[in-house]
């Protein structure tokens, strides 16, 4: 009788390492499979949020419309002086003015902070203006040329000699020929002024805070 128990005890311990032994094999895969499907789980769940901070790194590294604030500086005391309101008329047969009959002005604002607006007023209606087509100019002063250089936002720069009244007279030939910018973009066939227009100062002080 001892014998007997003692052997259904080893075969039951048998049966149930065998069952162990066969389930084992069962376990891993499984196991292996809830880690690769949590990794799958991980990976996309990362991959949506990578996506997400790389729209708002985008969105955030975007250029702003207006980046003046970047090179906006005060001119240096020896251009205060030219600081002001400029204007002339001019025939609307010059195609610098982008305007068909009549006459209208030419409007150029010389700020403190050295920007530079130019505007275009045809029958008291602004027909131009630099900073609503979002160009940003910006001007200089040569004192060893006496002259202003309003530098504009596609590389072109015009050149104002300065007259005994403090008038703007722009100058032509530095127009024309004062770099391979300036040449190429007169010749793809921008309008190039018809004659040396001068721009008279007006007596109302321009502030540096308008735009």
């Amino acid at each position: 009788m001892f014998l007997k128990t003692d052997y259904r005890k080893c075969m039951l311990v048998a049966v149930l390492l065998g069952l162990v032994g066969c389930n084992q094999p069962l376990e891993e895969p499984v196991a292996e499979q809830m880690e690769l499907e949590n990794q799958a789980v991980n990976s996309s769940s990362l991959d949506t949020e990578g996506n997400k901070l790389t729209q708002v790194a985008g969105q955030a590294t975007l250029p702003p419309v207006d980046n003046t604030t970047e090179t906006r500086k005060k001119i240096p005391e020896s251009a205060e002086p030219y600081v002001g309101r400029y204007r002339s008329a001019i025939s609307c047969s010059d195609p610098l003015m982008k305007c068909k009959e009549g006459t209208a002005d030419l409007v150029i604002n010389l700020l403190q902070d050295g920007r530079a607006y130019r505007t275009i007023i045809h029958f008291g209606k602004i027909t131009f203006a630099s900073n609503l087509y979002r160009r940003q100019d910006y001007w200089s002063y040569d004192s060893a040329h006496h002259q202003v250089i309003v530098h504009r936002s596609n590389g072109v720069d015009f050149f104002y000699n300065i007259d005994q009244d403090q008038n703007l007279v722009m100058d032509l030939d530095k127009i024309a020929h004062a770099s391979e910018r300036n040449e190429q973009y007169f010749a793809d066939g921008n309008p190039f002024p018809q004659q040396a227009y001068r721009l008279v100062k007006e007596s109302t002080p321009v502030k540096s805070s308008e735009s």
